[in-house]
C-alpha cells in the first residue's frame, strides 16, 4: 500500500507540474497583450494631450507660481511675464485618464516644459528650480528634433531614466507648432510598475510569472512600444519555484479529497458488501457479483449444534461463536479465496479450481482450526463441511447445491467431518 501511495503521488505530482507549466505558458501571451495594450493606452492618452494643447485658450501670467484652484495638485511655474495656454485642467484630466489604466502610485509626474513656463503635476513650487534652459536641455539630452519639414508620427518615445534610487520610464511627446517645437510633454512612470503589474496579474490569474533580466527557458520577450534605447524589451519568465509550490498545493488538495472520498467510500462499501458481525461477504453480494463464476471449488459449512449453544449459553455466546468463524476464515483464507456468511451460522468459501485431495485437506484445516478454539467452557465447538468442485458447463449454484448435500451427509455421518460430493 505504501508503494502504491508513492507511485500515485509521484505520477500525480509530475502530471500536475506539467499542467501548471502548460497553463502558465499559455497565459503568458495574454500577459504580453495586456502589458503592450496598457502602454498603447497611455501613449494614446498622451497623444491626446497634444490636441488639448493646440485648442487651449491663452491668458496673461506674471512671473511666479500658480497652483490650480480647487482640489487638484497641478500648477504652473512662470519664468517670464507673457501669454500662456490655460492647460492646467487638461493636465489634471490627462492624469485622471492615465490612472484609469495604471494604479495611481505607478504614475510619478506629468509635466509640460515650455521655454518660459513649466506646468507640473503634482505641484510643489519648493521642489522646482528655476531653469530657463530646461527645454533646450531636454531637446539635447533626448535627441529631439527642434523642427521638421514633413509630417512625423514617431516623435513620441519611451525612455528609461535611472537617477539614484529612482527608476523611471519617461513618455516624451514633443509638441510642434508650425513645424517648430514649442513644448515637451513628459509622463514619468515608475518602471517597477512592470513587476507590480506582473504580481497583480499572478494574483488575478493564479499564474507564476516573474520579470527576468534576459531571455531564458520558457521566457517571453515583450517589446515595449515606442522605446528606442537598449531597454526596449522586457523578459517575462516562469518562476519554477512558484510553479513547483503551486503543483504541490494542488496535489495536497487532491490527495486530501481523495483520502476523504476513499474513506467515505470504504465506510459505505464495507457496510454494503460485508456482514457487520463476521466481516465476511454478504450472501446478496454473491448474487450481484459472483453468480456467473466458472472453474471454482466450494466449501460449505455450518456450526454443529448451534441451537444448543444459543439455548444453553445464551445468544451473546452464540454471537461470539459466529464472530470467531469470521476471524478464522480471515486467518485461513488465501489470496484468491472468497468467503461469505451464507446464513445464520452457515458459511461459504469459494476457491479456484482445486483437486479433490487439496480441497479436502483445506477443509480439514478449517475444521481443525475451529475445533481447537477455546470458545466454550468444558465444550468444543465443531463444524461440518460439504465440499464440491464445479463441473464443466455447470452453474455455480449447482455446485453449491451439491456442497449443501455433502454438508448434510457429513452431519448424517456424525458431524465434525468433511465430506466430498
Amino acid at each position: 500500500m505504501k508503494k502504491t501511495f508513492i507511485i500515485r503521488a509521484f505520477l500525480l505530482n509530475i502530471t500536475l507540474l506539467m499542467l501548471v507549466i502548460i497553463y502558465n505558458y499559455i497565459n503568458i501571451n495574454t500577459l504580453d497583450y495586456k502589458i503592450t495594450n496598457n502602454y498603447e493606452k497611455i501613449i494614446s492618452i498622451t497623444r491626446h494631450f497634444h490636441h488639448r494643447y493646440l485648442n487651449a485658450e491663452y491668458e496673461n501670467y506674471k512671473i511666479g507660481t500658480y497652483p490650480i484652484s480647487g482640489t487638484s495638485n497641478s500648477g504652473v511655474i512662470i519664468l517670464k511675464d507673457g501669454t500662456y495656454p490655460k492647460i492646467l485642467n487638461d493636465l489634471n484630466d490627462t492624469y485622471n485618464k492615465i490612472i484609469e489604466v495604471l494604479p495611481k502610485d505607478y504614475v510619478k509626474s506629468l509635466s509640460l516644459i515650455m521655454p518660459n513656463a513649466q506646468y507640473v503635476l503634482p505641484f510643489d513650487s519648493v521642489k522646482y528650480d528655476i531653469n530657463h534652459n530646461q527645454l533646450d536641455e531636454i531637446i539635447k539630452n533626448e535627441n529631439i528634433n527642434s523642427s521638421f519639414d514633413t509630417f512625423r508620427d514617431d516623435d513620441i518615445t519611451i525612455k528609461k531614466h535611472d537617477k539614484g534610487s529612482v527608476n523611471n520610464q519617461s513618455i516624451i511627446l514633443p509638441i510642434y507648432i508650425k513645424r517648430f517645437i514649442e513644448a515637451v510633454f513628459i509622463v514619468d512612470i515608475d518602471i517597477i510598475n512592470i513587476d507590480r503589474y506582473v504580481a497583480n496579474y499572478n494574483n488575478e490569474m493564479m499564474t507564476h510569472y516573474e520579470v527576468e533580466k534576459n531571455n531564458g527557458l520558457l521566457t517571453q520577450k515583450i517589446e515595449i512600444p515606442y522605446t528606442k534605447d537598449n531597454n526596449k524589451f522586457i523578459y517575462i519568465g516562469l518562476s519554477f519555484f512558484g510553479v513547483l509550490i503551486c503543483a504541490l498545493k494542488i496535489y495536497i488538495v487532491i490527495e486530501c479529497i481523495y483520502q476523504i472520498f476513499n474513506r467515505v467510500f470504504l465506510f459505505f462499501y464495507q457496510r454494503i458488501m460485508y456482514d457487520s458481525m463476521t466481516h465476511c461477504l454478504r450472501r446478496n453480494v454473491f448474487d450481484m457479483k459472483y453468480k456467473t463464476l466458472n472453474s471454482r471449488s466450494v466449501i460449505l459449512f455450518d456450526i454443529d449444534h448451534f441451537k444448543f449453544i444459543n439455548d444453553n449459553f445464551g445468544h451473546a455466546v452464540g454471537d461470539k461463536v459466529i464472530i470467531a468463524m469470521g476471524k478464522m476464515l480471515q486467518q485461513q483464507a488465501k489470496k484468491h479465496h472468497l468467503y461469505f456468511r451464507w446464513g445464520g451460522e452457515e458459511f461459504l468459501v469459494l476457491l479456484p479450481k482445486t483437486n479433490k485431495q487439496a480441497l479436502l485437506s483445506y477443509a480439514e484445516t478449517l475444521r481443525v482450526a475451529v475445533e481447537e478454539m477455546p470458545l466454550l467452557k468444558d465444550r468444543k465447538v465443531t463444524i461440518s463441511l460439504g465440499v464440491s468442485e464445479q463441473k464443466q458447463q455447470e452453474h455455480i449454484h449447482q455446485t453449491i447445491y451439491r456442497a449443501d448435500m455433502a454438508l448434510y451427509q457429513a452431519k448424517q455421518l456424525g458431524r465434525n467431518k468433511s465430506h466430498y460430493l
